[in-house]
């Protein structure tokens, strides 16, 4: 008499966890999807704006609205915007962070402050305002900078900022630290080396070379921002609770 294979929860347990992982990966990755594909769309649509109002017939609005280099602009808004879904994702890590863990809660709310905070400086252009500290700073080294001046204490804070991260970052498994540090580096290098060196370019006349720098130096940022949203996305795991039959979210 058959009466069938044996339940095995094991088995269920597996394949449930397998569902919900698949589940989540896809759910995970549809969003990051879109918000990459809205990132290349707007850097497209400004290079054709740009080249549009400059060799064809002047669109000073449309111009306004997409031009990557301005500010108060869908650009600078779009970009505040993934800096503080990079915040919104390291609070839910400071939610799902067990006690003892390290890193602890303290240092994931620190990362979401740190994102909120670059996203208020593209709202409001705080590191702008810091030129006169970086023409005193050139004036007392004795130094003629081709570049904007508030290079030289944005690249003070920067290093500064660098070096905590790494401090932060050691405790975090191999792939989450480099993904991280790799999406800090890509940041760091659009925001502060790229748009040094527009500004050269900007004094020099150069404006083709400005304008595709800009341009340059916002999809950096942006990316950096999508590289973080997805190694943060991917440290959320769900788990299948057979006591409570239920799935649980933790954090890898």
């Amino acid at each position: 008499m058959n009466h069938g294979t044996p339940h095995r929860p094991a088995d269920s347990d597996f394949r449930a966890r397998e569902r919900a992982a698949a589940a989540r990966r896809r759910h995970a990755r549809g969003p990051l999807l879109v918000a990459a594909g809205a990132t290349a769309l707007l850097i497209v649509v400004d290079l054709a704006v740009r080249s549009y109002h400059e060799y064809v017939a002047p669109v000073p609005a449309l111009r306004m609205v997409f031009n990557v280099g301005a500010e108060g602009n869908l650009a600078s808004w779009w970009n505040s915007a993934l800096l503080l879904s990079v915040a919104g994702a390291a609070i839910v890590a400071a939610l799902l962070t067990a006690p003892g863990a390290r890193p602890g809660r303290p240092s994931w709310l620190a990362l979401a402050a740190a994102a909120a905070w670059l996203s208020f400086d593209e709202t409001v252009q705080v590191h702008e305002r810091l030129a006169g500290l970086g023409q005193e700073w050139a004036g007392g080294l004795g130094l003629s900078l081709p570049t904007y001046t508030w290079v030289l204490p944005g690249a003070a804070m920067a290093l500064t900022g660098a070096v905590l991260a790494v401090l932060w970052a050691r405790r975090l498994p191999r792939d989450q630290r480099l993904g991280l540090l790799g999406a800090l580096a890509v940041y760091v290098t659009g925001a502060l080396v790229v748009e040094a060196f527009n500004g050269w370019a900007n004094r020099q006349g150069a404006h083709e070379v400005y304008a595709l720098g800009t341009s340059l130096e916002e999809a950096m940022e942006m990316g950096a921002c999508l590289l973080a949203l997805a190694v943060l996305a991917r440290m959320v795991t769900f788990t299948h609770d057979p006591d409570a039959d239920r799935m649980v979210v933790r954090l890898r």
